[in-house]
């Protein structure tokens, strides 16, 4: 399943985003981009990363409102989720 750049999306609660949310794909910004130089980078709104077990493909999100991380830090206005977390959200105009 891909996202692109606008797209609304629910994040499923996990360990990282206990209580999920609701949100919209976003470009990172520009201090995520500095402070991944050299790694594994974004490439436009996701990107794909070698974790502990397995790759791993996450997806920027600007959270439709601010929400707390595993560690109970925050709250974020934005962070990076999981692709297996996410899925898409039907505009009801």
């Amino acid at each position: 399943m891909k996202f692109k750049n606008g797209d609304k999306v629910k994040i499923k609660p996990h360990v990282w985003w206990p209580d999920g949310g609701l949100g919209t794909v976003s470009l990172p910004p520009e201090f995520v981009s500095v402070a991944l130089e050299g790694e594994a980078e974004f490439s436009g709104t996701q990107r794909t990363f070698t974790g502990k077990n397995s790759i791993v493909t996450s997806v920027w999100v600007e959270f439709e409102e601010p929400i707390m991380d595993c560690s109970d830090d925050g709250p974020y206005v934005s962070g990076e989720v999981g692709l297996e977390y996410l899925s898409h959200v039907e505009d009801s105009i």
